[in-house]
């Protein structure tokens, strides 16, 4: 386990252990006895990270004690969920071209079950549950010949049940809508192959969708289309209402022209997608990239994420205004803390932040920094049992 540098160093001075001081091994124990308290009812913050091969994992971080742990893992995470109807269960992805997932009870610290892609698939770094928990779906790739799909596996065995279309390439993020049975999916467009690395195969033809699928039948609902071609939409957020926050990504060296285009859009039903504008100067400085999305229900505010412009931007759902943007070098895993009082941003440097959900200003006494953790693209909050 991991205490964060403020309450290392007050934890010494509550000891009695100023600076210079030595610091016998027998109050080790005793020392972190004072600061983690039972996991039931304790906010958890989870992210996939690591600086390298050596050391990925999944980690979390406890904000009440300030403390971290993780548990190892063979490749590196991107996106992960939680079962609704067994909280204790909480799935890792591994980022494309991976073909590795695992599952982690947050009650024992403990990852209980790996799951691998079938023969001639990859990852695409996420996936979602079922309303009722009992089964797990991912966005992968059938490489030989390029087609999205999406797997379904018992999320208790994790063995592989079925697979639909995604009806795009390359699917990215995946969520449930309210209803319960309607997959909302990212096509981001993009056609890559683990031979290639991540090289894009396909910029002059790619095409891009938001796709909404019957979950029980794998058949097509509707598709909807950017109006800039040469955008990926690549993550998305389910708000209560079924409104759908989208973050893109622009393949600039594709496109035919200069123009700046937004990286931020909404969808309701029965409507087109709607792009959020921002001032050129905010635009210019994302360099085409957004990383992360989450909606919070009660102020009905969209925030979104660019670790290439060091940017955390906050637009409303519903009169589309930009309300506000946070500077965080590199920040990019966005969650919501569990008693909705704040955006959580997270960054590559082990730093993260709390962003107040009415004001949008940053509580700096609640800010925290792990130095030996190096926090990936995506966080979730959850509750301890």
């Amino acid at each position: 386990m991991t205490l964060s540098r403020r309450v290392f160093s007050q934890g010494l001075l509550k000891l009695g252990i100023g600076a210079g001081a030595s610091v016998p091994l027998l109050s080790h124990s005793a020392f972190y006895s004072n600061w983690f308290s039972s996991k039931k009812n304790n906010e958890y913050w989870l992210s996939a990270q690591g600086r390298g091969s050596e050391n990925y994992s999944l980690g979390w971080v406890n904000p009440t004690s300030e403390s971290s742990d993780n548990v190892a893992a063979k490749f590196r995470g991107h996106g992960l969920c939680q079962n609704p109807a067994k909280r204790e269960q909480i799935i890792m992805f591994s980022r494309r071209p991976g073909t590795q997932g695992i599952r982690l009870n947050i009650t024992t610290n403990e990852q209980d079950g790996v799951f691998d892609c079938a023969e001639d698939r990859h990852m695409h770094g996420h996936g979602c549950y079922s309303a009722d928990g009992k089964l797990l779906f991912c966005a992968e790739t059938k490489i030989s010949t390029g087609e999205g799909k999406i797997t379904v596996r018992d999320s208790e065995t994790l063995e592989l049940i079925n697979e639909f279309s995604s009806f795009g390439i390359g699917p990215h993020e995946i969520a449930l809508m309210p209803d319960g049975f309607t997959l909302v999916v990212a096509n981001g467009g993009l056609l890559t192959h683990p031979d290639s690395g991540r090289e894009i195969l396909n910029l002059n033809t790619m095409r891009s969708t938001l796709s909404y699928i019957d979950s029980r039948t794998g058949k097509l609902i509707s598709e909807h289309l950017l109006p800039e071609t040469k955008a990926s939409i690549r993550h998305l957020n389910v708000a209560e209402d079924g409104t759908v926050a989208i973050a893109l990504q622009v393949q600039r060296k594709a496109m035919t022209h200069n123009e700046l285009t937004p990286l931020a859009a909404i969808h309701k039903p029965g409507q087109e997608i709607k792009l959020l504008a921002a001032p050129e100067a905010l635009m210019v400085k994302l360099n085409d990239y957004m990383g992360s999305v989450v909606i919070h229900n009660e102020t009905r505010l969209a925030a979104f994420t660019s670790p290439k412009g060091d940017l955390a931007m906050f637009w409303h759902l519903d009169d589309l205004s930009l309300q506000g943007y946070h500077a965080f070098h590199d920040v990019c895993g966005l969650t919501i803390s569990q008693d909705k009082q704040y955006f959580v941003l997270s960054n590559s440097a082990g730093k993260i932040r709390q962003i107040d959900v009415h004001s949008l200003k940053q509580d700096k006494t609640k800010s925290l920094y792990f130095p030996n953790k190096s926090w990936d693209n995506h966080m979730i909050s959850v509750i301890g049992l």
